[in-house]
């Protein structure tokens, strides 16, 4: 028997049923050995030499027993440098190989393959062609894996005594959270800058009407849309025109109000828009990010869930290229089911912009073109996911779309107004992958054709600052700059969220104040571990690791003996209050009467005396003093949504603070006396929003709990009886909204 090992559950069930008898496919669920969690794990004194211990004893023991019954061992885990070191890992454990990697003598026979889609084909093609493990990608996988170490267990622990406990830094998060601190900040900083634009609303015939002039305000509303044709001034004395202001606008309006308005000019261009290039794991996130609004973490989990289901190819890879069969295949299938007019005229070619040759997979797509989104049953999400790869790698094959642009072009003195269009003549490759084509048809004219004004406007605008990030652009922005790699954006932009250095609002990323203060420490005084070239300078060094071209270990060398000494030294030189200080308040002390200034605390914001630590008067960002908020539990607004305070055992009311995860009953000696309480519904309120208590099977009514993802009911006697009902946390929010609860 041939013991197989893959990575996923799902993934083992599908390549056993391809492989048949003889083999046994096992997963071993991710990296079986990893880096500690509590302890940095490398020993820097010892050439940065990993100190590894086993994360998952079960799945190892259950790989280990099996292996004693096994003739030999077939790696077959992903084809990236993760992947590859998990293999090595296994192997190691297993016994049959060196840290090395070297086989070692008198052993069972190991084999290494790779595959970049589950289907019998080939999984079949890719057992006939083993190869060994690459120590190359191996040794790069240990170097990113070693150098974020150093960085995240050397330079969080000065986080932690600088600014709060807690907190982190990361090679790659870190650079990503001072590109959305930066953006805040030009948006902050941007002063809008006034600008007009210059209309004319022309007709074929002469309207009875006096021709009507307007100045219309940037805040002032639209006019119903005229059935007219709308000219823009586009160029004064064949130059770009720029109106600064109303003046300006007003002074050509009165050189042009009187004269004609004829024709000078019509161009018609045709204009090929080609079809984009198969999906990357970054282009995949983006358009799933801009068009179903997915963020990148579902994607990828979703794009996990089809690539283990046999419908795609791996979903991790920075290649744009497609496999001879697969072109043949999305060619023929054009062809069948479109016609030859939609098929491009050659095969096109997308060159990979991947530096790492073992690492140039092929783009995301489908592994057969014919199984059709909608006649494949998925969930409503997967099917989404998966009809956005197979059309665009199909669409990648097909004709180049033909528009035609028009413009018409008036003169009138030494200014130039146009109008232009345009529209589609050959859909081609947009049949199946629509982008964006705003179609307008401009009305039949001739040259030399007088056209008559309805109306002259002008309009004021104003500048607008740069947009702040979105998930897509800012994976955009990452992959630019040659930050990161495929398996890394996601993962990123997790982390910066469930950190609290970033927040999103709608689908935008804005910094918090924790976010801003550890980038503000972090580009004064180790600008390095936040410069975009410098980090993507790591990426280039470490792609120079997986082609066997840099000694990993003289890698590490190169970066932490420097910036071990820098952080001795900042580690003596900075001081708390120099980063925990936001700015003046205009509020006093409820204590001492001094000024209090604006801290980051814990929880956030909030004001503290300017005497601390000697007076330890607070009020909260809003003004308030706790005594104050806590009034708030005996309104009768709190009361018409909340239960009354509980009461301690000498009858005194509990207070209501705010924490971490909200509002919460606090023991009047809180936090001497360790003793809280949930805040809770009344009971009208409750059933408003959760209804009646679903029973559990033994007929005892659930409890609502609130655990780590959110509420949920329980058996009454939950854990010991682990019985729960989901709840449906959109329903839940929507009945919040409606009866004015915000939390």
């Amino acid at each position: 028997m041939v013991l197989v090992i893959v990575e996923s559950p799902a993934k083992a069930k599908t390549i056993e049923k391809y492989l048949g008898k003889g083999y046994k496919v096992m997963a071993s669920k991710g990296h079986v050995v990893d880096l500690p969690k509590s302890d940095l794990g490398i020993d820097v004194e010892k050439n940065y030499e990993p100190i590894y211990v086993v994360t998952k004893e079960k799945s190892l023991e259950d790989l280990q027993s099996k292996f004693k019954e096994a003739d030999a061992l077939i790696l077959a885990v992903d084809s990236d440098r993760e992947g590859e070191a998990i293999g090595w890992h296994i192997a190691r454990e297993l016994g049959l190989i060196d840290k090395n990697g070297k086989i070692k003598p008198k052993q069972k026979q190991l084999q290494r393959i790779v595959f970049t889609e589950i289907t019998k084909e080939a999984i079949k093609a890719a057992v006939e062609n083993p190869r060994e493990i690459d120590m190359n990608l191996v040794n790069a996988q240990q170097a990113r894996r070693v150098l974020d170490r150093l960085v995240g267990y050397k330079l969080s622990p000065l986080l932690w005594k600088k600014i709060r406990f807690g907190l982190s830094a990361g090679r790659v998060q870190s650079v990503a959270v001072r590109l959305i601190v930066d953006r805040e900040e030009e948006r902050e900083k941007f002063d809008p800058e006034e600008y007009w634009s210059l209309f004319s609303y022309l007709l074929a015939k002469k309207s009875t009407k006096p021709l009507e002039i307007k100045y219309r305000k940037s805040d002032e509303e639209k006019d119903e849309e005229s059935n007219a044709m709308k000219f823009e001034l586009s160029k004064i004395d064949d130059k770009k025109a720029e109106l600064k202001d109303q003046k300006q606008v007003e002074k050509i309006v009165s050189e042009i109000e009187q004269e004609q308005w004829i024709v000078n000019a019509i161009e018609n261009k045709e204009v090929k828009r080609s079809p984009k290039t198969p999906f990357t794991t970054s282009t995949m996130q983006q358009a799933a990010a801009n068009r179903l609004g997915l963020s990148a973490k579902n994607t990828m989990r979703i794009a996990q869930k089809l690539y283990e289901a046999g419908l795609i190819t791996y979903m991790r890879t920075d290649s744009t290229n497609l496999a001879a069969s697969a072109v043949e295949q999305a060619r023929k299938f054009i062809t069948q089911n479109y016609g030859d007019k939609y098929l491009s005229a050659t095969a096109r070619q997308y060159k990979t912009q991947a530096k790492v040759a073992q690492e140039a997979h092929e783009a995301i797509r489908p592994t057969d073109f014919n199984k059709v989104p909608k006649l494949i049953k998925l969930g409503v999400q997967e099917q989404k996911v998966y009809n956005l790869i197979w059309s665009r790698a199909l669409a990648s094959q097909m004709a180049s779309a033909l528009l035609e642009r028009s413009k018409v072009v008036i003169d009138v003195k030494n200014y130039k107004f146009q109008l232009t269009g345009q529209r589609v003549l050959f859909e081609g490759f947009l049949k199946i992958y629509s982008q964006s084509v705003n179609e307008f048809a401009l009305p039949a004219l001739k040259v030399g054709q007088e056209l008559f004004p309805e109306m002259i406007l002008g309009q004021q605008h104003f500048t607008q600052p740069p947009a702040r990030y979105s998930e897509a652009t800012l994976i955009k922005a990452l992959e630019s700059f040659g930050i990161g790699r495929p398996s890394t954006y996601a993962p990123t932009i997790s982390t910066i969220l469930s950190r609290k250095y970033v927040e999103k609002e709608g689908k935008y990323l804005f910094p918090t104040d924790t976010g801003r203060v550890v980038n503000k420490l972090l580009v004064k005084h180790f600008p390095e571990i936040v410069d975009t070239g410098f980090t993507a300078q790591v990426e280039e060094d470490l792609d120079k690791v997986a082609n066997g071209e840099r000694d990993w270990k003289e890698m590490m060398d190169d970066f932490y003996t420097p910036f071990a000494k820098h952080l001795e030294i900042k580690d003596e030189e900075l001081k708390r209050e120099d980063f925990t200080v936001l700015g003046k308040s205009e509020y006093k002390c409820p204590v001492c009467g001094k000024a209090m200034i604006t801290k980051l605390g814990r929880y956030g914001r909030f004001l503290s005396c300017s005497d601390f630590p000697e007076c330890k008067g607070m009020r909260g960002v809003d003004g308030r003093t706790e005594e104050e908020v806590a009034k708030d539990a005996y309104s009768k607004d709190f009361l018409s949504i909340y239960q009354e305070a509980p009461k301690t055992d000498d009858g005194r009311d509990y207070l209501l603070k705010t924490g971490r995860y909200g509002r919460f009953w606090a023991h009047p000696d809180y936090p001497k006396v360790k003793d809280a309480k949930p805040l809770e519904y009344n009971k009208e309120v409750f059933k408003k929003i959760y209804g009646v208590a679903p029973k559990a099977k033994d007929g005892k009514k659930m409890i609502l709990r609130r655990g780590r993802f959110g509420e949920f009911w329980a058996h009454p006697k939950y854990p010991d009886k682990k019985e729960v009902v989901r709840i449906n946390k959109k329903e839940v929010a929507e009945k919040k909204k409606e009866l004015g609860i915000e939390e």
